[in-house]
Order: C-alpha cells, then structure tokens, then sequence
C-alpha cells in the first residue's frame, strides 16, 4: 500500500518528515515509531488495516527523513516533550482532533509522555513491546545497563561514519539477519525483506542524534501516568523480548483498569514483523470490540473533515 511523505515545521523550526496512508476518511490510527524503525516497520498493520483505516506517523526530529533541530540538537531539543509536540502539530494540520494511537518501543513512552498532557486527543492506545520508562533499568533484566549504555552511546556518535560507510553493504546480506536471528534477538519467522529495509535506512541515521534521544529516552519516566488512564488500552509483547522484557508490560496493565496483554510465544521485541497475523488480528479485535470501530468505516471519529511501505512524496 502507498505510503505519502510530506513536511511540517515544528514550532522552533525544525522540518519534520510526515506519512500517510490507508484510507482518507477512515478512523484514524497515529503510529509512533520504534527509536530504530522506520515508516518500514508498519508495513504489515498497514496493509491489513489500511483498506479501513487512515494512518497517520513521522520521523523523530534528527532520525530518517526528518531534520536535526535548528540549534544543532541540544538534549532539549531532543526531549519527550519535544517529540509530543511534533506529533501534536502534524495531527493540527491535518485537523485530527482524537485518534487511537499505536506505539512501538520508544513509541510507547511518546504514547503515555503524550496522554499526560492532551487525555482528550486519545480515542485508544495499542502498547507494542514497550515500557512506561527507566529502560536502562528493565532491558536485558537487569541494571547493568545503566553503566554500559553511556559508553555505548558514546561508541555509536563516534562510529556514524564507519557505519554509514561499512553498514549498506552489511544490510545487502543474508548474513547479516543470520547473525541476529542466532544471537536470539528475534525469531526464525522474522520478516526478512521488512527487516532488511529497516536496517537499510538505520545504517543511514545521524548517529549522534541517534545518541541523544536515546540518552533522553533512558531519563523518561511514565510510570506516574499509568493509573490515570481512562481510554480502552491493550498492551502486546514477545515473550522472548530482551529490550522490553515481557514483565514490563505486565507492570503497565497492572496499573491501568481493563487493560488487555497480549504475549505473542516465541516473539522477540520485532513481534509486528515476526507474527504479523497474530498482531494484526489481536489489534483489529480491540479495535471493533473495545472502541467499537466498525469492519468497514464510513467515516473518521477523528478528524473534522471527516513489500514495505516505500513512501512518495506529495
């Protein structure tokens, strides 16, 4: 299904890289995006939903298509709040007033960052292999990352040209995925041509953004949210997920009344692209039976007017 690229300027300048797809006058699902996935990562959700649903994502300010921020990329202008706010103007400009709102990873802390200011812009939330915060506490089950990520990160904004130069060929290849796959950090099903799409357009990243939205993402904490929410909420995950382990989920659907968890067996934190039907099918479910959006909509509750996804531009 096309996916259409436009542009937006953020309120302190920065451009910031829009898609859409689906259908135009459908109810209106927002998907925030992994802090490593691409508009390539939805391809699956979109294809199956997109005949009834209007999709609306971007990129993170510095991340893909998307722009560094004008002051150089301060950790300030990398900060949640920031990322809310682009999400906010690019559902302004296309007068979307309440969406459903699909996060994946990073995306779901935007999801919660983004309810504690504006409730009243949520219809629904789908939380995809996630957590409400402190990441370097929780990934890998154990603290010990809070010591190495640091180091980590400083490796990954020294390494972006060796990465940039080295990394294209290294995503051409089979072995690449062979590698992962063998390093158990996603399953024998893993969609191959989605994920080699997805590390094609990674190894092109500004990495030093890439560092400072990550540091600011590790200092997030949206557990405070949690027993505030109010709108129908289902919560999937792998349960061989080692970035956001299996019980960090379970943590957020303990804190919020009638929430839903859905553990996909044998998913890592790459479920979307691994059992594609499972997820697509267990969200559609929610959709019709919790926030009762029709098989086939007529018309969006959301908005005033009414291979992988390869955008084009408007």
């Amino acid at each position: 299904m096309d996916v259409v690229e436009g542009f937006l300027t953020a309120s302190d300048g920065t451009r910031v890289a829009t898609y859409q797809a689906g259908r135009p006058d459908g109810p209106v699902l927002v998907l925030t995006h992994g802090l490593g996935g691409s508009i390539a990562a939805w391809k699956h959700l979109i294809d199956h939903l997109g005949g009834r649903f209007r999709f609306l994502s971007w990129d993170y300010r510095g991340l893909y298509r998307s722009c560094r921020p004008p002051d150089g990329g301060t950790p300030e202008s990398y900060a949640m709040r920031r990322h809310c706010e682009d999400c906010l103007a690019f559902l302004d400009s296309e007068g979307v007033d309440r969406a459903v709102f699909v996060g994946w990873s990073m995306g779901v802390q935007v999801n919660l960052e983004l309810y504690r200011s504006h409730p009243e812009r949520f219809l629904g939330m789908v939380l995809i292999n996630g957590t409400s915060g402190r990441i370097f506490e929780t990934a890998f089950r154990g603290d010990w990352l809070k010591k190495v990520a640091p180091i980590g990160l400083d490796f990954f904004e020294e390494s972006g040209p060796l990465i940039a130069t080295l990394g294209p060929a290294a995503t051409r290849t089979r072995a690449f995925i062979a590698v992962v796959k063998a390093l158990g950090l996603c399953s024998p099903t893993l969609d191959e041509d989605v994920f080699l799409a997805i590390a094609q357009d990674f190894v092109r990243l500004d990495f030093r953004a890439y560092g400072s939205i990550f540091r600011e993402l590790g200092l997030h904490d949206a557990d405070d949210v949690l027993p505030s929410l109010k709108v129908p909420l289902l919560a999937v995950t792998g349960e061989k997920d080692l970035f956001t382990p299996i019980e960090t989920s379970e943590r957020i659907v303990a804190q919020v009344p009638g929430a839903e968890l859905t553990v996909v067996p044998g998913g890592t934190h790459y479920t979307p692209i691994e059992y594609p039907m499972i997820v697509n099918l267990r969200i559609e479910r929610f959709l019709k039976e919790r926030l009762g959006l029709p098989a086939a909509a007529a018309a969006s509750p959301g908005s005033r007017s009414g291979s992988a996804p390869r955008p084009r531009r408007r």
